[in-house]
């Protein structure tokens, strides 16, 4: 009977599911090929392994077609170089149309059939004319995704003030709301600089212990 992986395929978007051959050895944080169910050929990292008589039924994206081999990585790599060239074209394009939006990441698919350009905007962005240009550029498909603040954090890392890599960039799945209301309860200092991420945004540690000191406040009740 066939499984279903959860893959992780981009940082920065939800882990999908794949269906996987009962053939296929492989196992938990293997790079392998998956072929999506419109036809792109593209890879990505497992991270859960689950029994498809399981209860839960996620929508299924494709296929496992096999484990990553050394020729794999090749091609991979050999994308990899090319983002550089295909950031640069679209940055360029980007101050020619004078569009609000600011470049953050590019990402080819393994066939190199699609290529996403991640980028970040206060609202809505109409780059019709953009997408058009980088397609007779590339000749092939042009997804343009916006993402947030924490996901620029995300793909390109960095240390926390805590001298540690970044949560987001490391192991964080989803990002939970973070508030003031638990910087209150920790008592820490209502210093920007001390409580706020590389994105400017609230600590996502915050959350880590906000369950233990609502449990001290409800047991001094």
């Amino acid at each position: 009977m066939d499984r279903i992986a959860e893959i992780e395929v981009r940082k920065v978007e939800k882990d999908l599911y794949f269906k996987l051959p009962s053939d296929i050895e492989v196992g938990i944080k293997d790079f392998v090929l998956l072929e999506f169910t419109e036809g792109t050929i593209d890879y990505g990292r497992i991270y859960k392994i689950l029994e498809q008589k399981s209860i839960f039924s996620p929508i299924i994206s494709g296929r496992v077609l096999r484990k990553l081999n050394e020729n794999d990585f090749v091609i991979i790599k050999e994308n990899n170089d090319k983002k550089k060239e295909a950031f640069k074209i679209c940055l360029e394009k980007i101050k020619f149309y004078n569009l609000p939006m600011r470049l953050i990441d590019v990402n080819f698919t393994y066939d190199r059939t699609k290529i996403t350009f991640y980028y970040w905007a206060e609202g809505r962005v109409d780059f019709r004319k953009l997408v058009k240009d980088l397609a007779k550029v590339f000749n092939c498909r042009i997804e343009m995704r916006q993402i947030g603040l924490k996901d620029e954090a995300k793909i390109k890392g960095g240390c926390g003030i805590c001298g540690r890599q970044l949560c987001c960039a490391t192991f964080l799945k989803e990002f939970k709301s973070i508030t003031m209301r638990m910087v209150k309860s920790q008592k820490l200092p209502m210093d920007m600089n001390k409580i706020t991420g590389l994105c400017g945004r609230l600590l996502c540690c915050l959350s880590y212990e906000e369950e233990f000191y609502a449990k001290g406040r409800a047991d001094k009740r």
